[in-house]
C-alpha cells in the first residue's frame, strides 16, 4: 500500500466510530419520515444506470472493484469516500436511496441502519463465500441481522488497543489506568472519537462487561475518568494519524491506538507493541451492506461474495494491515505480525481480550442512559 493510501486510510478512519453523533431521533425515524433539511453533509453527483455505487472507507472499495465481475455485468465503479459512518446516513437519506449500492457500517450501526430502511436484507443463498468466514464469527449474528434477516456481512475487524513504546516504558502496561500515572503526564494521548472513549473508560472506571449499557452515575464515572486522562495527556489528537505521528516522534510513550500503527512505526524504525490491559479493549468489525432499492443487486452480492473470498480477503488483509474474516486466507497469510495482531490462529482469543459491544440504547431503557446523554456527557469532557 503506498503512504497515500496509507495515510488517508489512517485518517479517514480516525473519525470512523466517534463521528457517528447521531440523535435517536435521527436513527429512529427512518429513511421515509426524513427531509432532505434535515440531512447532514452533502450529496454526491448521480451516477450513471450502470455504475456500482459504494459507499464506504477509502481502501475497502479494492475488495469490491473486481474488474472481471464488473466487465461481465458490463458495470463499472464508483466509490463515494466518507470520513465518518454519519457520511453513509446522510447519502442515504439525501437521495442515495435507489441509487447507492454497497455500504460499509460498523457492526454497532446495522440494526438501526436496517431497522431504519436504510438497507435491504442480503439473500444468503447469493453469498456462498458466507460458508468460507471462520465460525467464530457467527457469534455476531445477532447485531448483524433484524427480525432474523442478514443486513451485513463482516469482512475485517480490528480494535482500539492500549500502545506503548517499549525502549521508554521497560515493562508492559497491565491496565488503562497506567495512562493516570504522574510519571507519564504529557506523554500520553487519549483517542479522538466519542464511541472509543465511552467504550473504554465506561469499562474500566466501573468494572463492567458491558460499558455500552451504564446508568447515569456510571456515566459520570467514566467522564471523570476521561477528564483525569486528558489532563494527564500531551493533548486531545484530531486524528489517528496524530497519535501516530506523536509516537514515531518521541512525543508520547503510551496511549488509545489501532493495530496498523505497529507497522507503520516500525517503517519508520520505531517499535511500538499492543499491551493487553487487565480491562480488555473495544473490539469491533467493519460490514458490507446493500442500501435500500440498490439498483444492481444481483451484482451486489456477487461483488460481497468476491470479498469475503479467499483471494481477497488474503490481498485485503496484506494491503490494510487488518483482520480479515475468512478463514483460509486466516492460514494462508505468511506475514508474522499480522498473524500475531489478530491471533489469526485462534479468532475467539483476539475477541476475548477485545470484547465487541453493541449499541448504547437510543430510546430509554430502564436505567440505562441513552446515546443522546451519552453525547451530552462527552460535551463535558471537551469543555474539561
Amino acid at each position: 500500500m503506498s503512504d497515500f493510501n496509507k495515510s488517508t486510510l489512517l485518517s479517514a478512519l480516525a473519525a470512523k466510530t466517534s463521528s457517528l453523533r447521531l440523535s435517536r431521533r435521527y436513527f429512529m425515524a427512518g429513511a421515509a419520515t426524513l427531509s432532505l433539511g434535515a440531512t447532514l453533509g452533502r450529496i454526491a453527483p448521480a451516477a450513471a444506470a450502470n455504475d456500482v455505487v459504494f459507499v464506504g472507507w477509502e481502501g475497502y472499495d479494492t475488495a469490491f472493484n473486481d474488474p472481471t465481475i464488473l466487465a461481465k455485468h458490463g458495470a463499472t465503479f464508483q466509490a463515494t469516500y466518507i470520513n465518518a459512518i454519519e457520511d453513509i446516513i446522510t447519502k442515504l437519506h439525501g437521495g442515495g436511496i435507489g441509487s447507492v449500492d454497497l455500504t460499509t457500517f460498523i457492526h454497532q450501526y446495522v440494526s438501526f441502519a436496517g431497522s431504519a430502511g436504510l438497507l435491504d436484507p442480503i439473500d444468503e443463498s447469493k453469498i456462498p463465500n458466507l460458508s468460507k468466514i471462520h465460525p467464530h464469527f457467527s457469534a455476531f449474528d445477532d447485531l448483524l441481522k433484524v427480525g432474523g434477516k442478514r443486513y451485513a456481512v463482516p469482512f475485517t475487524y480490528s480494535s482500539i488497543p492500549l500502545m506503548y513504546n517499549p525502549a521508554v516504558v521497560k515493562e508492559a502496561p497491565t491496565s488503562w489506568l497506567d495512562l493516570l500515572k504522574p510519571e507519564y503526564k504529557g506523554k500520553v494521548a487519549p483517542f479522538p472519537d466519542v464511541m472509543s472513549m465511552f467504550v473504554t473508560w465506561g469499562r474500566v472506571a466501573n468494572g463492567t462487561s458491558d460499558p455500552t449499557h451504564m446508568t447515569k452515575a456510571q456515566l459520570d464515572k467514566a467522564i471523570d475518568m476521561m477528564i483525569q486522562l486528558k489532563a494527564n495527556s500531551r493533548t486531545v489528537p484530531s486524528s489517528l494519524g496524530e497519535i501516530s505521528d506523536m509516537f514515531i516522534r518521541g512525543e508520547i510513550v503510551m496511549g488509545m491506538g489501532w493495530e496498523p500503527m505497529v507497522a507503520w512505526a516500525k517503517d519508520k524504525g520505531v517499535e511500538i507493541r499492543i499491551a493487553y490491559p487487565k480491562e480488555g479493549a473495544f473490539g469491533y468489525i467493519d460490514t458490507v451492506n446493500i442500501a435500500k432499492n440498490a439498483p444492481n443487486a444481483d451484482l451486489d452480492h456477487e461483488l460481497i461474495n468476491h470479498c469475503i473470498s479467499t483471494e481477497e480477503q488474503k490481498a485485503f488483509s496484506e494491503a490494510n494491515l487488518l483482520g480479515i474474516v475468512n478463514a483460509e486466507a486466516m492460514k494462508q497469510i505468511d506475514n508474522p505480525l499480522l498473524r500475531n495482531l489478530y491471533s489469526f490462529d485462534d479468532p475467539a482469543a483476539y475477541f476475548k481480550h477485545n470484547p465487541v459491544p453493541s449499541m448504547f440504547p437510543l430510546q430509554p431503557d430502564g436505567d440505562y442512559v441513552v446515546w443522546d446523554d451519552v453525547l451530552a456527557a462527552y460535551e463535558r469532557y471537551t469543555r474539561a
